[in-house]
């Protein structure tokens, strides 16, 4: 919206630049165009006193003499941004993602110390070398920490990449670039953006309120100390993040030496948020009977608001005392109740599993008085998984385990869809239905053709009645076997 950037020839020195033009046609009211004007001169000027390996050089800042076209001169580099990458479905290895966000962590410290906030850092604005390092592209929205180059009020920055803080249109400092790269390594890391909501206000509620599940949830691959990295990084208060960049680099070169993390003493993490009013949760609540817990499962209450009343039965007497039940039945009640707040609590939790909860829970009743008498329970619905298998081949075999045992053999033959010269190319489609029970499992698929086999194992936990998409996809050249859960 804001311009265009072009590859061009710097004849002075003879060298491929990346030109960055700056469209003002957008900027209509002649006092907000030299204000704009003022601060992209100011702050081109920022990005361009930075010298640092993993920043992009700025090269030359000006205006042309002939039209009066605002440009930024970068150096030009081979590779591609993460974003570009993962619209292509190319995702990394934890270790590889890890090391990217510990160069960027480094590279962040260095504009910091030079009194720089980037404020929009995203995977767009982070460029992969061919060789492996990445580079911080595109400080166009940078400020300096001591100066206030945008006017109160106004929302500079990407909303799923941005900090509490820059959503609320408060004073950002170098731990807004470190919430907003906790949030780059929540998507290298799992795949899925950390606040991914259908509209914007929806997603700046989420940055604002609202806790992402733990990486492990999504990817039971990852390691324990990747849930402290991103829970450190996205914590809401800029006081529970890390407070210089470079700590974080450091935490993530002791994550991959499979060491502690040395700034994880003495943290302690903040207490869970809870979803935007609007966004259904389910919560347990114990209530004050003196005698025996009660339970109750609806949505969460605002701060400050009523619990609601006993059940009669369970009400204090007439002096303050609540009506005495058989020791029996006492210890039955107490029994039922605590398994059912198991079962609440299993159900409100994260769940430890690489597939995604579905995001809106029907609130349920609050159960009455418990009966002396137990009713045998409810055999709960099966789970439906939907298998979508995408192969490159003219015929194989696929074969599915769960929990280790042998589900499904199925021939699968392709069509030719291409006819070369030297060569045909050969694929298809095979969709499976299949009803698995409630709880936690382990698939394994295995893919044969010729002599060749490829294994991939993916975990899940199921709810009963739920229906879940597992996409196997098999790659045309490489033929690597990928596994992951869809909607």
């Amino acid at each position: 919206m804001m311009g265009v950037v072009y590859e061009a020839r710097d004849t002075a020195l003879n060298r491929t630049i990346a030109l960055k033009t700056i469209n003002l046609t957008c900027v209509t009211v002649p006092a907000d165009r030299d204000e704009f004007e003022r601060r992209f001169a100011a702050e081109a000027h920022i990005a361009g006193r930075l010298s640092h390996p993993g920043i992009v050089v700025v090269h030359d800042v000006g205006r042309d003499p002939t039209d009066g076209l605002l440009f930024i001169a970068f150096e030009r580099l081979p590779g591609d941004n993460l974003a570009a990458l993962m619209e292509r479905g190319k995702h990394l290895p934890w270790r590889e993602s890890l090391e990217i966000v510990r160069q960027v962590a480094e590279a962040l410290q260095h504009a910091h110390d030079q009194g720089v906030i980037h404020r929009d850092i995203k995977p767009a604005n982070i460029m992969l070398l061919p060789s492996g390092q990445p580079k911080v592209m595109d400080f166009g929205i940078a400020k300096l920490q001591s100066a206030h180059l945008t006017a109160a009020g106004q929302l500079f920055g990407t909303p799923l990449f941005m900090s509490p803080e820059q959503a609320l249109s408060q004073r950002v400092d170098g731990r807004t670039d470190i919430f907003s790269l906790g949030s780059v390594a929540y998507t290298l890391l799992t795949g899925r953006q950390a606040f991914e909501a259908e509209s914007v206000i929806r997603i700046l509620g989420r940055v604002v309120h609202q806790d992402p599940a733990p990486p492990s949830t999504l990817d039971p691959a990852l390691p324990a100390d990747a849930d402290y990295l991103i829970a450190r990084t996205l914590a809401k208060s800029p006081d529970d993040r890390y407070r210089e960049a470079r700590h974080l680099a450091e935490d993530i070169e002791d994550v991959l030496a499979a060491r502690p993390p040395r700034h994880r003493a003495g943290w302690v993490p903040p207490p869970p948020t809870l979803a935007p009013e609007g966004e259904p949760t389910l919560v347990a609540e114990v209530g004050p009977a003196a005698y025996l817990p009660t339970i109750t499962v609806g949505p969460a209450r605002a701060s400050g608001e009523a619990a609601p009343p006993l059940p009669s039965a369970l009400r204090p007497g007439p002096r303050g005392r609540a009506h005495p039940l058989p020791p029996r039945t006492q210890a039955l009640l107490l029994a039922l109740c605590l398994a059912l707040a198991g079962l609440v609590w299993s159900r409100g939790s994260p769940s430890p599993s690489s597939l995604p909860v579905p995001s809106t829970a029907a609130a349920l009743p609050a159960p009455s008085v418990l009966p002396a008498t137990l009713e045998p329970a409810p055999v709960p619905a099966p789970a439906r998984v939907v298998v979508d298998f995408e192969y490159p081949l003219e015929s194989g075999t696929l074969r599915l385990w769960l929990d280790g045992e042998e589900l499904l053999v199925e021939s699968v033959k392709g069509a030719i869809t291409k006819n070369l010269v030297l060569f045909q190319l050969a694929g298809g489609v095979r969709t499976e239905v299949l009803d698995v029970s409630a709880g936690r499992h382990r698939f394994r698929v295995e893919v044969r053709w010729s002599d060749q086999r490829r294994t991939q194992e993916i975990a899940g936990r199921f709810l009963p009645g739920e229906t879940y998409r597992l996409e196997i996809r098999l790659g045309r050249l490489r033929k690597d076997l990928s596994l992951r859960w869809t909607r």
